[in-house]
């Protein structure tokens, strides 16, 4: 009988401290679940706010920017002697037909996380200028080992640039690729406005315009090939880069230029020799090609 009674007020006792600990879980979900509506609430209202205080709206109605062909970059143009290397002034002269390559659809801001909740500026007109008389200077240094060339450059072409090669060098042929920085100067003229829902006849717009020289750094990179028979040699270089202009302190996302130079030469001496060619330039835009011709010496030492 003491079994019993012992049993029972065993089962009672464990009985109502599994209904506390559930009372107890059941307090905890209710708690845990006010949480979260009041912090889902809080969110929702963070969100409704920024959303309700208007987008702000620019329209650029006129950019411009003038750009140049990309830097041109070849071999050795000749048979280069395992285990040497040589220093190489370039000085070079050029003309391309004057061109004004319209952009407007292949224009954009690019996205930033400060102009979240605005609309992205929508360009009324957008144009590359380019072409005229134009003149570029480089030093450059080539080392061959074995078949192997490798070096670097510094040149100006409407801005400073850059560049390391690395390719290969044989009796006849060569061939091999670079990479290298381009500060391009350019004119550049905009005008615009922007405000809150500008363009409405309700609202009110800021201007905002500018016309001067900037300096914008890009990337260019590219191949190159070459042909030669004792002092005559043939080069085909095509290279690339892409402008990074900016707008209020606003990067733009603009057309790549790509440009070919095809050209002939002969060395007179070890240390002279005299090129002629043509250029092709194209850019990621409708009606974006344009043609030139170049002109130069070189110096070995």
């Amino acid at each position: 009988m003491s079994d019993k009674r012992c049993f029972i007020r065993t089962f009672c006792r464990s009985s109502q401290t599994y209904l506390r600990r559930i009372e107890l879980f059941d307090q905890k979900l209710i708690f845990f679940d006010m949480k979260f509506k009041h912090a889902a609430s809080f969110a929702f209202c963070i969100i409704f706010a920024l959303l309700s205080t208007g987008c702000v709206t620019t329209n650029v109605h006129k950019f411009r920017m003038t750009v140049s062909e990309a830097p041109e970059v070849h071999g050795a143009n000749t048979e280069q002697k395992a285990h040497s290397g040589s220093w190489r002034f370039t000085g070079k002269v050029y003309h391309n037909a004057k061109k004004n390559v319209d952009i407007t659809d292949n224009t954009s801001e690019s996205a930033s996380l400060d102009k979240l909740f605005d609309k992205k500026a929508e360009f009324k007109s957008a144009s590359y200028e380019m072409g005229g008389n134009d003149f570029s200077g480089k030093v450059e240094y080539l080392r061959k080992t074995r078949g192997f060339v490798f070096g670097g450059g510094l040149g100006y072409k409407d801005g400073l640039f850059t560049h390391v090669t690395l390719g290969a060098n044989f009796s006849h042929f060569e061939f091999g690729g670079f990479f290298g920085t381009y500060a391009l100067y350019s004119n550049v003229e905009y005008w615009g406005e922007t405000g809150e829902e500008c363009g409405d006849s309700d609202s009110e717009c800021s201007f905002f315009s500018d016309h001067s020289y900037h300096t914008y750094l890009s990337i260019f990179a590219g191949m190159y090939a070459g042909l030669y028979f004792d002092n005559l040699f043939f080069n085909l270089s095509v290279s690339s880069y892409e402008p990074n202009p900016k707008i209020e302190d606003s990067d733009l996302n603009v057309p790549g230029i790509a440009t070919a130079y095809l050209t002939i030469g002969y060395r007179f001496t070890q240390q002279f020799e005299f090129s002629i060619g043509g250029i092709a330039t194209i850019v990621d835009a409708p009606a974006g090609t344009n043609v030139g011709v170049t002109s130069g010496i070189s110096l070995y030492l």
